[in-house]
């Protein structure tokens, strides 16, 4: 199971624009209005819950609660990793310590730091866009690195480009105010673009002793992070390989470097079946491929695994109680409230 840290919860619930107050909207999750720094560290909640929490916190037409979001964020709410990234030497320092202990933040998260030409670089967020929360989580997922590089060089910084996966929403003034320039939309990845001499900006709080220090502990917390993530690495290995049909699981266990009964014990440690996770892969694929009216239906079926289309469309109905077309038709009506 994918899960968030709370202290991104209770950011947001500070800068909500709905009708519920910020404790009935953590009361929602099951999050207490305060904890303790210690058990706040500690708690979680799960994605999908995550995605339904931020599409609750929105007021109809608000398009700017990501920026709040990036605004109201300090790298102290996310403790030993915000600290992290403050101190590392440069900004591409604390863009590759964000790629590699992000997870530590939320297993919902993945990031790849692609070098460009010049030493410009790219950060690329991998996470869909099947929902207006996911959506929503994604905008706050950039927004929130442009503030902590921002408090990390002690002065405003902009990326040179800004690209989301989704639709175009009603309104993107905040975010082109936010970023500092227009943001690219139905793009091929959610990412940032930095220019060398951004990303070689000294951070004003850089310290290599105490990086060593920080960097040590979230090793440690990465590790045992790391082993409870797999449900997540099993899922998104099984949607790559979808498109070339239903992948095994001994296929699956040799591309995250074990064996089948190694697989099999883990997730079975996790409260987890390999046949449940497929599932789950498949029906999220397809209602994100089905959102998208330029895919048919047999594209559809032979991108999630199906060998022909009238299979995908009884699995379809089993897994959501709508027939794909159904889906699509009940997506598009919602269109106009998600966007």
């Amino acid at each position: 199971m994918s899960t968030v840290r709370s202290s991104v919860l209770r950011v947001v619930a500070r800068v909500a624009s709905s009708a519920e107050e910020p404790e009935a909207l953590l009361a929602s999750v099951g999050l207490a209005p305060a904890a303790d720094p210690l058990e706040a560290s500690r708690e979680s909640v799960d994605e999908e819950a995550y995605y339904a929490f931020l599409e609750r916190a929105v007021a109809p037409g608000d398009d700017g609660l990501p920026y709040r979001y990036g605004a109201a964020l300090h790298p102290d709410d996310f403790s030993a990793l915000g600290l992290a990234l403050k101190t590392a030497p440069t900004l591409r320092d604390s863009l590759r310590r964000l790629v590699r202990y992000v997870l530590l933040l939320s297993d919902t998260l993945e990031y790849e730091l692609r070098d460009d030409p010049g030493g410009a670089a790219t950060l690329v967020l991998l996470r869909p866009h099947h929902r207006r929360g996911a959506r929503l989580a994604n905008e706050c997922a950039l927004a929130a690195v442009v503030s902590v590089l921002r408090e990390a060089a002690g002065r405003r910084i902009a990326p040179v480009a800004v690209a989301f996966c989704h639709g175009r929403p009603d309104s993107v003034a905040e975010a082109h105010a936010w970023f500092g320039r227009p943001v690219e939309y139905d793009a091929r990845a959610n990412a940032l673009t930095f220019d060398a001499a951004t990303l070689d900006t000294p951070a004003k709080l850089a310290d290599a002793g105490l990086s060593s220090f920080l960097l040590a502990h979230l090793e440690g917390l990465r590790a045992e992070r790391a082993d409870r993530s797999l449900v997540s690495s099993v899922r998104a290995t099984v949607t790559d390989l979808l498109p070339d049909g239903l992948p095994k699981k001994v296929v699956i266990a040799r591309r995250l470097g074990m064996s089948e009964r190694t697989l099999h014990r883990r997730l079975a440690d996790q409260g987890e079946t390999f046949q449940e996770i497929v599932r789950r892969a498949r029906q999220e694929a397809a209602e994100t491929l089905l959102s998208d009216d330029r895919h048919t239906l047999a594209e559809v079926a032979f991108l999630t695994g199906f060998a022909d289309q009238s299979a995908f469309q009884r699995a379809f109905k089993t897994w959501t109680g709508r027939t794909p077309l159904g889906f699509r038709a009940a997506y598009h009506d919602a269109a106009p409230h998600l966007l």
